[in-house]
């Protein structure tokens, strides 16, 4: 597939392709190991071709992480969306794990893996790590509601609680992942998570 530039002049390469090379590189070295250097030899792109199509390397870095939490958006809001709320929750956790594990890889999370170690130094990327988490809790905050509402937990559950205790579970699967555990071995933490849960909501 061949996508026309700003200016429509053609480009020989298809820029979805490219920004999941990208993507991967990024998420198998780190945010300050991978170089422009690194992501040519990855996309088989010159410099300059890149530079033109995304910009510099925080803007590709950027760019290649919205796309990122565009699908972890997309994959988590269908498990939640769920009509039961501990089918949600597993299915959360199976979502995530999924994720975490891609093509047999110690991966994790790619926002965590690569964008948490250098947030200090990038005030875009601390935001864009801080929205993504504040929207993460705003989303289990609902599910817990709706599921007061529909009776399936009491009304006088901890909802605070159990959002935190959900969130913390979700960026310890990814942590672990990334520490080479396995999809097995990841369900098994995300179900006493989900039983820990259980007990709190009462």
């Amino acid at each position: 597939m061949v996508q026309k530039s700003a200016k429509g002049r053609p480009r020989g390469f298809d820029a979805g392709t490219v920004l999941g090379q990208a993507r991967d590189t990024f998420w198998r070295h780190g945010y300050d190991a991978t170089s422009m250097d690194r992501i040519a030899a990855a996309t088989g792109l010159h410099k300059p071709s890149l530079y033109g199509a995304f910009g510099d390397k925080k803007r590709l870095y950027l760019e290649a992480l919205n796309t990122y939490l565009e699908e972890a958006r997309e994959q988590f809001g269908a498990a939640l969306r769920l009509p039961d709320l501990w089918e949600s929750l597993d299915d959360l956790n199976r979502r995530a794990i999924a994720m975490f594990t891609r093509d047999g890889t110690a991966a994790g999370c790619f926002m965590m893996s690569t964008a948490i170690p250098v947030t200090a130094d990038h005030e875009e990327i601390m935001a864009a790590v801080r929205g993504s988490m504040d929207e993460l809790d705003r989303a289990l905050d609902w599910r817990f509601k709706r599921a007061i509402e529909a009776g399936q937990i009491p009304a006088g559950a901890d909802v605070a609680g159990l959002t935190r205790l959900i969130v913390t579970g979700h960026y310890e699967l990814s942590a672990r992942a990334r520490a080479g555990y396995g999809p097995d071995e990841l369900a098994a933490l995300a179900e006493a998570t989900v039983r820990m849960a259980r007990k709190l909501a009462g």
